[in-house]
């Protein structure tokens, strides 16, 4: 019985809209663990989320069976809903 194992490490980088200064040093922890979140219901695992004011960086560990596009669309859908 053959076996596959697969390893995805990817690095997603995101930006605020029109790249406006919206992510403030007061909300920046919780966003990140937020987003960290996002990525765990996924059933991926993030090893660093990071950002400035303006961008979040995030790599992000997962297996072949997700699409880094959904992955990427659900954090991104999901992370404005934060901000709301």
């Amino acid at each position: 019985m053959a076996q596959t194992c697969g390893n995805l490490l990817v690095h997603l980088i995101f930006s605020t809209k029109q790249r406006k200064p919206l992510i403030r040093p007061e909300i920046r922890s919780n966003l990140f663990a937020y987003l960290g979140g996002i990525v765990r219901e996924l059933g991926a695992t993030a090893l660093i989320i990071n950002g400035t004011s303006n961008h979040v960086h995030m790599l992000i560990r997962t297996r072949p069976t997700h699409s880094v596009a959904a992955i990427a669309r659900v954090v991104k859908a999901n992370s404005s809903k934060m901000a709301s």
